[in-house]
């Protein structure tokens, strides 16, 4: 059976996947302060983590990714979704503590941050407004435009060395 996980929940409860959140909330599986370490599960456990909006409220976001490749059997994926950094919902929550972008997790700041058992699969940009897919040159305008990109989605695998 795999094991999937969804992290920092809310109460965006999924079907099938263990759900932990910092509140007691309807669906809420295990309550979990995501800060405090090492969380309640045995290594390599889930063969799917999913991280929607948590990444940027946690305390030290290297240690959080470093506590999901523990959790994270080889070959398992992490997604991951942020604010992005010149959207204005990363800019208006006071509680985020990190911001994002599309470089974030380079080949090269997943070795500085001595994460390079985490393979970037996947980024991409996402919008909660459709009508901004008809935005042109996104990309370009994006440098002097906030707002055009609302979040960045995350895909990595985990690759563990024997």
């Amino acid at each position: 059976m795999i094991k999937k996980l969804n992290l920092g929940c809310g109460g965006d409860i999924m079907e099938g996947y263990i759900n932990v959140d910092s509140l007691k909330l309807n669906g809420v599986d295990i309550v979990h302060n995501l800060n405090k370490f090492p969380w309640p599960f045995k290594n390599n456990t889930f063969e799917e983590v999913i991280m929607k909006s948590v990444l940027e409220h946690v305390d030290n976001p290297i240690k959080t990714l470093k506590e999901v490749i523990r959790i994270g059997s080889n070959n398992s994926s992490i997604t991951i979704i942020v604010p992005y950094a010149h959207s204005l919902a990363a800019v208006t929550d006071i509680q985020h503590k990190t911001h994002f972008t599309e470089n974030s997790f380079s080949e090269e700041l997943l070795r500085e941050y001595d994460l390079q058992e985490l393979k970037l699969e996947k980024r991409q940009f996402l919008y909660k407004n459709l009508w901004k897919r008809y935005i042109p040159f996104k990309r370009i305008l994006n440098v002097f435009l906030n707002g055009i990109y609302d979040d960045l989605l995350f895909e990595f695998k985990i690759t563990k060395k024997s």
